[in-house]
């Protein structure tokens, strides 16, 4: 197992709420040296802790959907599952794809601008695979938050960050510049404007107006870690729940338990066969299962039912 000391920890969680920052300013908020950073950083790509720096983007202004589906596989040889991830990767619309085990065997999220696109595009795959499928199921999605893996550190801050990047707010018109820039931040939230420049073929100086603008209109909501959970001795859960009495005052309480709960990283709500789907990484079953107790045990009025998957492999995971 990883051993991580409390330096390792602090640069993960500041790197995780804001992944854009520089070298100095991390140390002042270590109180160390911009060496010890560097190193430190280092290590925990080389080790396999950081997989990348991420930028996150509000999906609604763009003006893009989450179509999500869920699919459990029958008769199903390892090529052919295989072949499907591989066909599902190469779109370039792709949000998260992942192997999962549990109700459902593989689960992937599209973004399309309308509903017809996204039928389009299910109708083409369905007449290819679904000799292979058991059962399918889809939802959409309407809002999405989600925050730093606060359960790294050993005590926890009295106020946690949160990062909104679905929600029922208005689209921003963006031009082929700005979809070019989100797009090159989305492979490398601390790539210099002059490589940012390279690939979106302009200047450094119209990358950084148009990335500052985008800010600025919050069609970029922030920057923070894609963290290989494993390396930490994590396992991965993606949840489903049907809630009822979802207008009462208690429905807020639910919400803002979630929000503060360390292991829940992702909270999305979706119109589909569930309303709510949670994402949690605990170190065990066994912590998993008293994480879902608790829950269940604070809130019987709100959930009305509860089903999970273990995430055991993610194939691809775009934020933007």
């Amino acid at each position: 197992m990883l051993k991580l000391d409390k330096i390792d920890k602090k640069l993960l969680i500041v790197l995780d709420t804001d992944a854009t920052l520089a070298i100095s300013a991390l140390a002042k908020k270590l109180n160390v040296s911009r060496e010890v950073v560097a190193y430190r950083m280092k290590q925990l790509e080389q080790k396999g802790v950081i997989l990348k720096y991420i930028t996150l983007a509000n999906f609604t202004k763009i003006g893009d959907t989450h179509f999500k589906t869920y699919i459990k596989f029958s008769k199903i040889t390892k090529e052919v599952r295989e072949e499907i991830i591989s066909y599902l990767a190469s779109f370039p619309k792709l949000g998260w794809l992942a192997s999962t085990e549990g109700i459902f065997d593989l689960m992937f999220s599209l973004r399309y601008k309308n509903k017809y696109l996204f039928e389009e595009f299910k109708d083409t795959f369905f007449q290819k695979y679904d000799q292979y499928f058991q059962e399918a199921k889809f939802a959409m999605l309407t809002e999405a938050e989600t925050k730093p893996r606060y359960y790294i550190l050993d005590t926890l801050p009295k106020t946690m960050h949160i990062f909104y990047h679905v929600n029922n707010t208005d689209e921003k018109r963006l031009d082929e510049i700005d979809h070019k820039v989100l797009s090159a931040i989305s492979l490398d939230a601390r790539a210099p404007y002059h490589e940012l420049a390279k690939n979106c073929k302009t200047t450094p100086r119209v990358v950084r107006y148009r990335r500052t603008e985008m800010i600025k209109s919050k069609v970029i909501v922030g920057s923070k870690l894609m963290i290989n959970y494993r390396k930490l001795n994590y396992l991965f859960f993606k949840c489903f729940v049907v809630l009822r009495n979802i207008n009462s005052p208690r429905y807020a309480l639910f919400k803002s338990y979630i929000r503060n709960h360390p292991n829940m990283i992702y909270w999305i709500k979706v119109i589909g066969s569930w309303d709510l789907e949670l994402e949690i990484e605990v170190p065990s079953i066994g912590d998993f299962y008293k994480v879902v107790e608790d829950m269940k045990e604070r809130f019987p009025d709100i959930i009305n039912s509860f089903d999970a998957s273990l995430v055991s492999k993610e194939h691809a995971i775009m934020h933007v």
